[in-house]
Formats: structure tokens, C-alpha cells, sequence
């Protein structure tokens, strides 16, 4: 059974799910002599539950579709990739130094982990690819030494996983590895041609074409396989798959509501005659009104019709009432559709793809119905619902690139968007400080932000504890002006330096 739509180009097929996973090719090869480890490389391709390239390809029929996949896209790492400490240190000379030290290698790693493109669209990119059909492939470039020195996209469709292989290791613990073909033909026949990848971390000696090499060598690279759903399972399902009929009738709809206007018939009314016909003179009168284009020139005309008999006729004295010659305008515009089919049907479309991916209507354009504060509240709850632990995950997986570098005191982040209230601030630093648990240096960073200018900690000890303490100020002499500006560039700032101010007189 399958599901059609129309592209850009042609009309595609959508493959519904398959009974079985239809295996493609076997090859076993014993590996304990060339890497030192028990078992066998089962490299039996699966294929995936739809197709992906079709899925790829439903955006562009949708309506929503699009929207829902930037909306993910621009908020999980459109806002770029950081470097921060992965804990609190002590600010010493020592540790201080080596935090500046490693911030600044991974920070050059970053930039430099692309040479097309920043680091931050490689990421979008695959997570569009994710969000689009469930898979998506990062290929991993290492130097000589081992390092991880490139990371680059690596289109799904083209790639097919294999069987799970679990290796045992000589320590005893046992690893999980697929294997990847890329191809870029559809021909059955050239299934036995491509190139081969090995899934990141595994130490298989394994060749691009699929052969062995001698251990510690192979030219195979890595791919990182980030996908939706169960790990276990080869490939990822999208998440809007659930949606996916309602998705293609949608289109379906659309397309019957652009032929309405392209073939359709508009006939607002209808000449009906009875027991006559018109003349010759009417008739071209009446074919000049219909293909005239109109203008001032039409405006406030009118028609006159004549009509004639059809057969011949008696006295109008001895005529009967049913055979008399009568012309009769019959209106149409009641049965003529008035505004496009389904509309209700794409509504619902549109909630169940925006229930699928978890999104209030705001985040596609949507803002009927919002004010500022629920808008604000949509967008706090979907951060912390939806984007960050989406974030968390590739987090961890950019982090592990780098775990050779044995980095200790930073770490990879993705950046997110500053959704802090500034009603709640206040309403949370007013009792600190009135309790005299802030002091000025914790608040420099936070005004630093507000006013959009950077500001340094203040150096004397005095700065680090707060204005009151035990009914005693022991930053009497501390300038608040100094401390936290003369001008104010934002609500926030004048707030703080009120209640400090207040606080210490």
C-alpha cells in the first residue's frame, strides 16, 4: 500500500511501513586475528521502514511540516556553540591559567571543526535531517595521532545501516557497532558498489570498500547515527510519522481547492428558455458580454434578449399558457462554492503535526489569541520540555569527540536563548538583598548582561561579601555608582542599584 504526493518536479511515491526488514547482502568475517577480539563482523544491510529520500521530501507538500523542522533547527543550536567550565573552580593562578588554556584549544577546535561552514550550521543541518526523516549522519575525520579534527553532514538517504554487531573486547566488555554504506544510485544492480563507514569509536581495520586491512589501519572513517526512537532499532522514525496521512491529505485538499479555480466552473446564473428560442442578433449579444473584459466603459449597461418561438403557433388569443414563449434567469450563486473545502480538515492537520513535535502555534508563526506573558510562558515551558534535553543529547555527543583531548575543566555547550523575566528578578533579589545574602560582585555578571556592557569583579575582598552584614555595613565606603554605573540601559539594572542603595544607607 502506498501514499502519493506531489513535489516540485514529478509525483513521488511514499512507501508505507514494511512487513519485515528485507536483508540485502551477507558477509562474515572472522576479526579475531586482526583486531584482537572475539567474534564475527555480520555485515547484513537492512533496510529502512520508509523511505527516507520521500520522507525528505514531504516538506515541501506541507503546509506546517517546514515550519515545525526550523522551529527545532533554529532553537536546539541556532544560536551557536559555546565553550564553559564544566565545574565551579576556585579562581587561583594556577587553575585559572589552565582554564584559559583549554577554553582557548577548544574554542580553535571548534572553529576550525568545518573549513566550508561554521560548526553551528554542520549541527542544524543534521538536526533538520533528524526532525525530517529520523536519521541523521555525521561523518568523523581524525588526523594522524587519533584526534578529532572534522565533522561533516553526510545526506541519510543515501545511507544504509547494517545488523548490530557486539564485539567482546580483551577486558571482557562487550561493544555495539553498525556499519554504513553510502550509495547514490537507486539501481539494484550497483548494490554491491559504495562506501563503507564504521560507527564512531569502533577500531575495525575495515577498508572504504569494504575489505579488510592490517590491524591499526583501514581507511574506513566514522559516522555518528543520531536518529528518533528506540536505540536498539537500525534506523529512526520521524516523529511527525503518526500525522503522516492526515499530512498528505492536507496536500490532497490543497490541490483540490487550486484545480476549483483552475478548471472549475464559475456560472453565476442560467438563461433558461421555454418553448422558444433566441436570436441571432441575442445570441451575439449575448457571446460579446461574456468574453468582454469589462472596464468604466461597462459599468450601469444592460441586456435585452429576444426571443422567438419555436414551433408555429396559434392566435395569442387561442394559445395555451403551457406553450407560450417565456425566457427565465435562474440564479446560481447559492450553489456555487463560496470559499475553499476541508478547511477544518488542514486545522486539524496542523494541530496534530504541532502536537507531534510539542510546539505551541507561536513558534510557526501562529500568534492569534497570545499576549506577552502567555507567549512567555509557551516559550519558558517549550524550552524546558522540548529544546533542552534535545540540546543535552547532542551535547553529550559533541563532548565525546573530543574526550582524547582529555579536557578537564571545560566543555562543548550549545547556546540557548535568554528567556529570563525580569519581574521574576526582581521579585527574587529583593528579599536577598534585604537579608543581606548578595553582594556587589554577585551581581556584576547579571547587570553586565542588562546593560549590555561587560564589567569586571571589583578586587577588593570587601566586594565579595554582602553590604550587611549582623546589622553591621561592612561595604560602607563601597560607590554604588562606581560598582554599578551612573546610567541605567535597563529595568533590571535601576531596580538592583535601588535596592542596594537603599540597602546600604
Amino acid at each position: 500500500m502506498t501514499s502519493k504526493i506531489i513535489s516540485s518536479s514529478k509525483q513521488v511515491e511514499i512507501p508505507s511501513k514494511r512487513n519485515d526488514i528485507v536483508e540485502l547482502r551477507k558477509e562474515r568475517v572472522n576479526l579475531s586475528k586482526l583486531n584482537k577480539t572475539s567474534g564475527q563482523r555480520d555485515i547484513t544491510q537492512l533496510s529502512p521502514p520508509y523511505d527516507l529520500k520521500m520522507l525528505r521530501l514531504i516538506g515541501e507538500s506541507s503546509t506546517i511540516l517546514t515550519q515545525c523542522i526550523d522551529s527545532y533547527a533554529q532553537n536546539i543550536a541556532g544560536f551557536g556553540l559555546g565553550v564553559r567550565p564544566k565545574v565551579t573552580i576556585k579562581v587561583e593562578d594556577k587553575e585559572n591559567h589552565l582554564l584559559e588554556l583549554e577554553t582557548e584549544q577548544l574554542e580553535a577546535l571548534l572553529t576550525s571543526l568545518n573549513e566550508e561552514r561554521p560548526a553551528k550550521e554542520v549541527m542544524t543541518e543534521a538536526i533538520r535531517h533528524v526532525e525530517e526523516c529520523g536519521n541523521a549522519f555525521l561523518e568523523v575525520i581524525r588526523d594522524g595521532t587519533g584526534n578529532v579534527v572534522g565533522l561533516e553532514n553526510i545526506e541519510p538517504e543515501y545511507i544504509t545501516v547494517t545488523k548490530l554487531n557486539r564485539i567482546k573486547q580483551e577486558d571482557g566488555t562487550i561493544k555495539k557497532f553498525r556499519y554504513f554504506i553510502f550509495r547514490d544510485v537507486v539501481n539494484d544492480s550497483d548494490r554491491e558498489n559504495g562506501i563503507y563507514f564504521k560507527s564512531f569509536g569502533d577500531s575495525t581495520p575495515i577498508n572504504t570498500d569494504g575489505t579488510m586491512s592490517e590491524e591499526n589501519g583501514g581507511s574506513a572513517t566514522e559516522l555518528i547515527h543520531l536518529k528518533i526512537g528506540d536505540e536498539s532499532k537500525p534506523y529512526g522514525i520521524p516523529r511527525y510519522v503518526g500525522a503522516l496521512v492526515g499530512i498528505l491529505g492536507d496536500r490532497k485538499a490543497n490541490e483540490l481547492n487550486y484545480r476549483y479555480f483552475t478548471e472549475g466552473r464559475h456560472v453565476p446564473l442560467a438563461i433558461i428558455l421555454e418553448n422558444a428560442q433566441l436570436t441571432a442578433a441575442s445570441e451575439d449579444t449575448l457571446k460579446q458580454y461574456a468574453n468582454s473584459i469589462g472596464g468604466e466603459s461597462s459599468q450601469h449597461k444592460f441586456i435585452l434578449l429576444e426571443a422567438e418561438k419555436v414551433t408555429a403557433g396559434e392566435s395569442m388569443l387561442q394559445e395555451n399558457e403551457k406553450d407560450k414563449a417565456a425566457i427565465r434567469l435562474e440564479k446560481l450563486a447559492d450553489i456555487l462554492q463560496k470559499d475553499a473545502l476541508f478547511l477544518e480538515y488542514s486545522d486539524k492537520v496542523t494541530h496534530d503535526v504541532l502536537s507531534a513535535f510539542r510546539l505551541p502555534p507561536v513558534y510557526v508563526g501562529m500568534s492569534n489569541d497570545y499576549n506577552r506573558s502567555t507567549v512567555e510562558t509557551a516559550k519558558e515551558l517549550t524550552e524546558e520540555q522540548v529544546f533542552q534535553p534535545r540540546r543535552d543529547g547532542y551535547e553529550w555527543r559533541l563532548n565525546n569527540l573530543f574526550k582524547e583531548y582529555g579536557f578537564e575543566l571545560v566543555e562543548v555547550f550549545l547556546q540557548s536563548p535568554d528567556y529570563s523575566n525580569t519581574e521574576d528578578m526582581k521579585n527574587i533579589l529583593e528579599p536577598a538583598i534585604q537579608a543581606g545574602a548578595v553582594a556587589p560582585n554577585d551581581l556584576r555578571a547579571l547587570v553586565a548582561k542588562v546593560i549590555n556592557s561587560p564589567l569586571e569583579p571589583f578586587d577588593k575582598e570587601d566586594y565579595n561579601y554582602p553590604l550587611k552584614q549582623n546589622g553591621v555595613s561592612s561595604g560602607a565606603s563601597i560607590s554604588l555608582s562606581k560598582a554599578y554605573g551612573e546610567t541605567s540601559d535597563g529595568q533590571l539594572a535601576s531596580i538592583l542599584r535601588q535596592a542596594i542603595a537603599k540597602e546600604g544607607e
